[in-house]
């Protein structure tokens, strides 16, 4: 079974994830690294800033991982 992904950047991704209550996961991608290694399994987006996301109660640093939005 494929789980399908999008991987979320930009505050529109952000913004869509968090009105449609998708299920966001924390990663942490080095450059050589596929795949990554995860982090946090996440929740909801709760909100956003340029700085940082909170997802589930717990804020992460925006720029140091992947968020994952999983699509049904």
């Amino acid at each position: 079974m494929n789980i399908i992904y999008r991987v979320l950047s930009t505050d529109t991704d952000f913004l869509a994830a968090a009105l449609a209550r998708s299920q966001v996961s924390v990663w942490y991608r080095e450059s050589p690294d596929p795949i990554g290694h995860l982090m946090d399994y996440g929740g909801v987006v709760e909100g956003y800033t340029p700085e940082s996301i909170k997802i589930n109660g717990a804020r992460f640093v925006r720029n140091r991982f992947e968020y994952r939005a999983y699509i049904k």
